[in-house]
């Protein structure tokens, strides 16, 4: 366990950023492709060599006081090479002092270069140029309907489980022996001998790195005099001798090994959303075997879960855990490690991405201690509905058992860990948009640019029910295109971005020979975000009562206020503020619209598929999106002004849940988790008077349990108030360092960028 306290740890990691090594050198990644770029190698293998390369190259470290040795691969978590800059003759050395000699220097310069992230497939709209309108970039773009990708690195989760039963030189037999018993002349032996060979690589590398740092261990414990690191370092060269190339045979070597394979996984893709899974699930074993040997205390344990959280430490944290839920058999999962771990989240005393997942039945302690946690505030863990989730996947074409082993990825987004590309977040949709093209025909009030077809002019509208299918109209539309780019993005990865050590870890890409961008997984489907549902029910609901029900508002009206963001007319926008029911107070009749908005894009989606024959599931989130794509909207019947950001997710607009906690989550329980296969996803905000003491988690608690019951889908919580936020705002030194839950994740409130923390002060803190 660890031979220095905790804190320790936590702030070696903290100063570095995370599991770094500060003086890596620079110019790894741009030597290690060079040396995989060999003529005789397809772009998969290129990859995988990469890797093997990158592991050879890398300066590894095992720092004082950790007993989890190795660091990640690179110092900085994102993927572009350096090549793209000019050097410096300090730059040429520090390449020559990876084994490059001078008159090779160009020859990586041009690899470097001449290696494609390419953003599309062929050219784009030669057949139907519409295909591209709406389409939104991460900038700010004007349109602001959608932003598709279909490629999708990181935002996995991989068999862990797999790789701790039997190691890189188990899966490297496994491989061998698929790619030995094929038969040569068959017509699809080519592409899968490349692959295999492809695969074969990364279980060298994995191999590799766990052999380099027992080396290192072994030096190291030569040269010291003290027993005690003597010990420490022998312990590690024991584990790295095993780990991560064979089977894991205590808790110890488990956890070492489930780094290990962390590691290899963010050098292929870097360091973003590459979550771990239900760690619960994969570890207990290993912790239930060493109890029983009386091997492993359950006070070590935590220790060493606390010493795991330390080395998964970044400032931005999306490598989701996950622990609790059901098993195979629908039966309550949560054992004694999912205990353990929830504790040491506690009290390791940074952000973690954490999840538990719930269920009617969940055990009740369980449920408190995760109140517990929320109540001291930093949104962590999040809560996910294995009633409503469960069903939702398993509706879309996922077993019923694969079903029940669902895991989060980063922010909400789900998978079957080990068996699927979710193509998580690959594309988004706003629709509140289209709302506001239905309004005017199908064109930017602000731009003019037709971006939806004509649907016909609102005037003209003479029920409710007609607006609502032009609004349809425009929706449907506006998919097509954005599934259009989606599925170009996939067949784009298909040729130009495989991930074999994503691959190696996922069933059924060694079998059937293929990676997991070219069809290897046993299931293969695309998230898409619907993002603006709160706004497009508040605003739908004030067209139904104020134009169609009541003519309390006359069309013409209505048009030239919100062409006008509402300038000399501020009279009509109170009015669409207030004499209409807004989402998440309880109202029935404008949450059973926001439950429409959401049903008739998932029946939209289901009926669409990739080139891969992938399903198209639906996230119910924005995450941090709602304020670009906001900015991207006029004016809105909701009597929100102009560029405005949307709400969060399936949260309220922010400021408009004014009648409590429990009005807000039966809001929520209207809408279709439990069709929502890529989850769903509310922040609720509560002021700490509401959680004070025992009785405040009690009452935490029972809100849980109780919005469970009802059926909502997913729940972050955040508990602080408005002056403290707006403290943190103005003296970030003094008091930015409180940690709050975004969209998605949780981060200091100092680390944020200053509109989304506008927009988190401005959400809802209930008090009742």
């Amino acid at each position: 366990m660890p031979t220095v306290s905790v804190d320790a740890l936590r702030e070696d990691a903290m100063s570095r950023g995370g599991s770094f090594i500060p003086a890596q050198n620079p110019y790894i990644r741009d030597v290690a492709l060079w040396r995989a770029c060999t003529p005789e190698r397809s772009r998969v293998q290129v990859r995988a060599a990469f890797l093997a390369e990158l592991v050879g190259l890398a300066t590894i470290d095992i720092r004082p006081g950790w007993t989890i040795a190795g660091e990640h691969l690179l110092t900085v978590p994102v993927m572009p090479f350096r090549f793209h800059q000019s050097e410096t003759p300090n730059d040429l050395g520090r390449i020559e002092e990876l084994g490059v000699g001078g008159g090779q220097i160009d020859a990586v310069r041009h690899v470097v270069r001449s290696w494609p992230r390419l953003r599309q497939a062929g050219r784009i709209g030669e057949a139907s140029p519409e295909n591209t309108v709406g389409q939104c970039p991460w900038t700010s773009h004007p349109t602001g309907v959608f932003m598709a990708k279909g490629w999708i690195e990181n935002h996995s989760i991989r068999d862990y489980a797999k790789l701790l039963r039997i190691g890189y030189a188990g899966l490297r037999d496994e491989v061998r022996a698929v790619l030995d018993a094929a038969n040569p002349a068959d017509a699809d032996f080519p592409p899968k001998e490349n692959f295999w060979h492809a695969a074969l690589s990364v279980c060298d590398a994995g191999i590799r790195l766990g052999e380099r740092h027992a080396e290192l261990a072994c030096r190291m414990a030569a040269d010291t005099d003290n027993p005690r690191e003597q010990d420490r370092l022998t312990r590690i060269a024991e584990a790295c001798s095993r780990v991560p190339a064979y089977g894991a045979r205590s808790f110890r070597e488990a956890v070492q090994a489930l780094w290990f394979g962390h590691v290899l996984t963010c050098g292929e893709d870097g360091i973003n959303a590459n979550s771990i899974g239900r760690l619960d699930q994969i570890l207990f074993p290993y912790y239930d075997a060493d109890i029983g040997a009386g091997t492993l205390t359950r006070t070590e344990a935590i220790e060493l879960m606390k010493e795991l959280a330390c080395k998964l430490y970044l400032d931005y944290e999306v490598q989701a855990i996950t622990l609790g839920g059901v098993d195979s058999n629908g039966n309550d999962a949560v054992n004694e490690l999912s205990r353990i771990i929830l504790e040491a989240t506690r009290d390791v005393g940074f952000v973690r991405d954490v999840s538990v997942r719930l269920h009617r039945n969940s055990p009740k302690a369980f449920v408190r201690l995760s109140a517990e946690l929320i109540a001291r505030g930093g949104g962590i863990p999040f809560i996910f509905n294995d009633d409503a989730f469960v069903p939702a996947m398993h509706d879309r074409g996922i077993a019923l058992t694969d079903a029940r082993d669902y895991a989060p990825i980063g922010c909400i987004e789900l998978t079957v860990p080990g068996k699927a590309n979710p193509h998580a977040v690959s594309g988004w949709f706003n629709a509140l948009k289209c709302v506001e093209l239905a309004l005017f025909d199908g064109t930017d009030p602000r731009t003019g640019e037709q971006l939806g077809p004509h649907t016909g002019a609102f005037a003209e509208f003479a029920t409710f029910d007609q607006f609502m299918e032009a609004y349809q109209r425009q929706v449907a539309a506006l998919a097509r295109n954005m599934v259009y780019m989606c599925n170009r993005g996939e067949l784009m990865q298909q040729e130009y971005g495989p991930l074999p050590c994503w691959s190696l870890l996922t069933d059924d890409c060694i079998a059937r020979g293929r990676d997991i961008t070219d069809g290897g997984p046993v299931y293969n489907y695309h998230s898409i975000c619907l993002m603006g549902v709160p706004n497009a029910a508040d605003s739908l609901m004030a067209l139904k009562k104020l134009v169609f029900e009541k003519r309390k508002v006359t069309p013409k009206r209505l048009l030239c206020a919100l062409r006008n963001d509402f300038e000399g007319d501020e009279a009509l926008r109170q009015t669409l503020l207030h004499a209409s029911p807004k989402y998440g107070n309880d109202h029935e009749d404008v949450d059973l619209l926001a439950r429409d908005v959401s049903n008739h894009f998932i029946d939209l989606m289901d009926t669409m598929r990739s080139p891969l024959g992938g399903h198209y599931v639906v996230h119910l989130f924005t995450f941090k999106l709602n304020i670009p794509f906001g900015r991207a909207v006029g004016a809105t019947p909701d009597g929100r002004k102009a560029e405005e950001p949307l709400a969060y997710s399936l949260s309220a607009h922010q400021g408009r849940d004014v009648e409590g906690v429990t009005a807000m989550l039966s809001s929520l329980a209207r809408l279709p988790h439990n069709r929502a296969a890529g989850a769903s996803a509310a922040i609720i905000d509560l002021d700490p008077a509401m959680l004070k003491g025992d009785s405040g988690v009690e009452r935490l608690a029972a809100l849980i349990e109780g919005a469970i019951e009802m059926g909502v889908g997913q729940l972050q919580w955040n508990v602080t108030t408005v002056e403290q936020l707006r403290k943190a705002q103005e003296d970030p030194e003094h008091y930015g360092n409180i940690t709050v839950r975004v969209a998605g994740y949780s981060q200091m409130f100092k680390l944020i960028e200053r509109d989304l923390q506008d927009h988190i002060i401005a959400r809802t803190k209930h008090r009742r």
